[in-house]
């Protein structure tokens, strides 16, 4: 694990880290199938570049590790499919 690294809780939507970091890992927690979280790079879902989508086709725990650290730019922004699931951004800030 990077120097530095940490983990942040989205409930729903929510900015996880503001500015560049390495992406390690990312921890999705459905309340009910068929849910899914939007990962971005940039402060929102709006301006930000759709990085990849987690979805969920059981109320199942899904981590999701990288064989290499993923670098974003802006920021790390969770557009979760409502305010009930949980996104665990695991990252390391670059600044």
């Amino acid at each position: 694990m990077p120097d530095g690294a940490a983990w942040v809780k989205i409930t729903g939507d929510g900015l996880a880290v503001q500015g560049r970091c390495l992406l390690l890992g990312v921890v999705f927690w459905p309340d009910v199938a068929e849910d899914y979280t939007d990962i971005y790079d940039g402060l929102d879902a709006t301006s930000g570049k759709k990085f990849c989508r987690i979805e969920a086709d059981v109320d199942q725990t899904i981590p999701v590790g990288f064989t290499s650290p993923v670098e974003f730019v802006q920021g790390v922004y969770v557009d979760g499919k409502d305010s009930a699931v949980e996104t665990t951004v695991i990252f390391a800030p670059l600044d």
